[in-house]
């Protein structure tokens, strides 16, 4: 976890918590650049983990903005533009 308190760190914290937690993807594997493809997420597992970052979030995350070649980076600030709408 990043110590660091701006949106961003903030979501991706969160992310990498819902990672970690309910889809046991090792915190070592956890890095901003890592894709869904190298964590071995598939895409049925991807739209879960958006359904759970919006319930967690209260935000709209919408899943069809997720490719396999999307970083946890990425990710993180698609959470904080949802979090702006």
């Amino acid at each position: 976890m990043t110590t660091d308190t701006t949106p961003h760190s903030r979501a991706y914290d969160l992310l990498a918590s819902v990672l970690s937690n309910k889809f046991e993807v090792p915190t070592e594997a956890i890095v901003p650049t890592a894709t869904f493809e190298q964590l071995d997420l598939d895409s049925l597992a991807v739209v879960e983990l958006f359904v759970v970052l919006t319930e967690e979030l209260g935000i709209e995350v919408q899943d069809g903005e997720a490719d396999p070649d999307l970083t946890l980076a990425g990710v993180a600030d698609l959470m904080v533009e949802a979090g702006k709408s």
